[in-house]
């Protein structure tokens, strides 16, 4: 008796190829997604370059040489010599006013970088919290005329962004190649440049606390926009100044992180940044 074999097609056997062939895709999807992600950290890392500074940093500098307060010198004459004529107490207010402002003149005082820091802090939903990043590389200069405060002059605030540091490397890493494109020589550098000065007083003196608003431009990544700071500034001493700088700007008005730009619809960074200036300045010798 003679038999005939045939090959029998199991049914475990096509169930372990298709197996076999979902195991292959799934593990191909998942090494391009790997190999995307250890791409992209690999970019960051080699456009973020480092954050040392190319410079020491510096501003542009003012000069009492070019300052004066000539206005100022003479309305305080005129009206001495018109309360001198009204009643010998209105003589006595004004002499003690002129006493004071005249033991405080014109002074300039120059920031101290290793004792100021510019910061931002923005929201973040992933991970959630504040992001703040700090850096001491700012300078700039300013004249305060304790007589007439209104002639006071503040000159171009520089700050070194390429040196900001929050507590993520990576994160600094990514800001530094693309968010505030910083590793790029053109953008390690802002510049405030203030246009006007309102709120200040009639007279500034020692010890006192002086709140004002400063208008002026700012610019990030090649972007210049208009920005109010409030400021309140302490007179410590003549010798020393202090004071908090601080503002809120729409991150998209300077073209950062911007849908359009970017690629993806999500990044997890709230539109409000708060930036600000925190600053001790002595005088210029």
């Amino acid at each position: 008796m003679q038999y005939q074999y045939r090959s029998v097609s199991f049914p475990n056997e096509k169930r372990h190829r298709q197996e076999r062939m979902i195991f292959s895709i799934v593990s191909f999807v998942i090494g391009a997604i790997v190999g995307g992600v250890v791409g992209v950290f690999i970019f960051i890392r080699i456009t973020g370059g480092s954050a040392a500074p190319s410079q020491a940093i510096s501003a542009p500098e003012l000069s009492l040489a070019d300052f004066s307060t000539p206005t100022a010198v003479e309305d305080t004459q005129e009206v001495i010599e018109v309360n001198n004529e009204v009643s010998p107490t209105a003589e006595s207010e004004v002499a003690n006013v002129q006493a004071s402002s005249s033991s405080l003149p014109p002074q300039l005082y120059r920031i101290v970088p290793a004792e100021s820091e510019a910061r931002f802090s923005v929201y973040e939903t992933f991970p959630e919290g504040t992001a703040i990043g700090r850096t001491s590389e700012i300078a700039g200069d300013f004249i305060i005329d304790f007589a007439n405060p209104s002639n006071s002059q503040l000159g171009t605030i520089r700050i070194n962004l390429r040196t900001l540091a929050t507590d993520d490397p990576d994160r600094d890493q990514s800001i530094r190649c693309c968010v505030l494109l910083t590793a790029r020589p053109e953008n390690e550098f802002t510049d405030f440049v203030p246009l006007s000065i309102s709120g200040l007083p009639e007279q500034v003196d020692i010890g006192q606390i002086v709140n004002f608003q400063v208008t002026g431009n700012i610019t990030l990544r090649g972007i210049t926009a208009p920005i109010t700071f409030d400021v309140m500034l302490t007179i410590l001493s003549e010798d020393e100044i202090s004071g908090l700088a601080s503002a809120t700007v729409l991150r998209s008005d300077f073209g950062i992180l911007n849908d359009a730009d970017n690629g993806f619809d999500y990044h997890g960074v709230a539109e409000a940044v708060n930036l600000e200036f925190a600053f001790v300045a002595r005088p210029v010798q």
